[in-house]
């Protein structure tokens, strides 16, 4: 591996999340631990290390004396997750109307604008990078770190199956005429409008990802 100022376990943690997202390690696969510690040059030690975050995350089961298998993905779980991730994000844009200034919702506008020109349905992670960043600052600009935390775990643990649902599903322009949506209610300072208008977003985005796993049984 490559010298990196994070410890080694992070780093570790951060190819295998990838690895479970991008699906290179598909739902279900047996993780080889002597195989990953070739791979990547490390020791089992931070090897486990990444593999218990993971499975905090959900990415990942361990079993006792049989080793650990990506998780598979549940319909059920996703929906809650989504679910909540939608109660967040619309009270986040109740908040950000009270509390973010004018500069830091021009910020805001600034990422909706930059997502809006080079939006591109074919380059899924850019698409999916540029669309969380809209998610991101919005999180953000509330100023609530228990809020932040709450989101960013929610959202690691949905990013695999929405990416996977983005992948097989087109995006729409509907995604840019929805950050339009919310981001006019912002900066009208309308809290009830954008935490509608956020919540709506994100039920919507459930609905695709729901419907396309549930297709897949």
């Amino acid at each position: 591996m490559t010298q990196d100022t994070q410890p080694l376990h992070h780093q570790v943690t951060e190819i295998l999340r990838n690895k479970i997202v991008d699906g290179v390690l598909r739902p279900g696969t047996p993780i080889s631990e002597r195989e990953l510690c070739e791979e990547l040059e490390v020791s089992r030690t931070p090897l486990r290390e990444a593999l218990k975050v993971l499975a905090s995350e959900g990415l990942v089961q361990l079993f006792r004396n049989r080793g650990a298998i990506v998780s598979p993905i549940s319909v059920e779980t996703i929906e809650d997750k989504l679910d909540v991730l939608a109660a967040l994000e619309g009270y986040a844009a109740r908040q950000v109307c009270e509390r973010a200034t004018d500069a830091q919702l021009r910020e805001l506008a600034q990422l909706h604008e930059r997502f809006s020109q080079h939006f591109d349905s074919d380059e899924t992670e850019e698409y999916f990078r540029l669309n969380q960043s809209f998610h991101r600052k919005l999180i953000e600009l509330t100023g609530n770190p228990v809020l932040a935390d709450m989101h960013s775990m929610l959202s690691s643990h949905v990013r695999r199956p929405r990416i996977e649902g983005v992948r097989q599903h087109v995006p729409t322009h509907s995604v840019i005429d929805e950050h339009e949506t919310i981001l006019k209610a912002l900066l009208a300072r309308d809290g009830a409008a954008a935490q509608k208008a956020a919540e709506e977003h994100l039920h919507r985005v459930a609905e695709t990802v729901v419907k396309y796993f549930r297709g897949m049984r």
